[in-house]
């Protein structure tokens, strides 16, 4: 069953590629992709501050960044 829902899928991508491209326009627009550099200051303390995931692998960049973001408005919302 799952090839042939993938050959379906498939099909229907290779005959609406307009409709994909609309789709990831919208789906980009309401979901940005930020990117930054932080400084070596901030790189070194995010590096100590980095977790390892059940498997033993550290957390990945993002991961670490929105962690630490929500923590900080945890903490504004608790008024510090």
């Amino acid at each position: 069953m799952p090839d042939k829902y993938r050959e379906t899928k498939n099909n229907w991508d290779k005959n609406n590629p307009e409709k994909i491209k609309q789709s990831k326009a919208k789906y980009d627009k309401e979901n940005p992709t930020w990117s930054f550099r932080p400084t070596p200051e901030l790189r070194e303390w995010l590096k100590k501050e980095r977790w390892d995931d059940r498997d033993g692998n550290p957390e990945t960049n993002a991961a670490l960044v929105i962690r630490k973001l929500e923590k900080l408005m945890e903490m504004e919302y608790q008024g510090y």
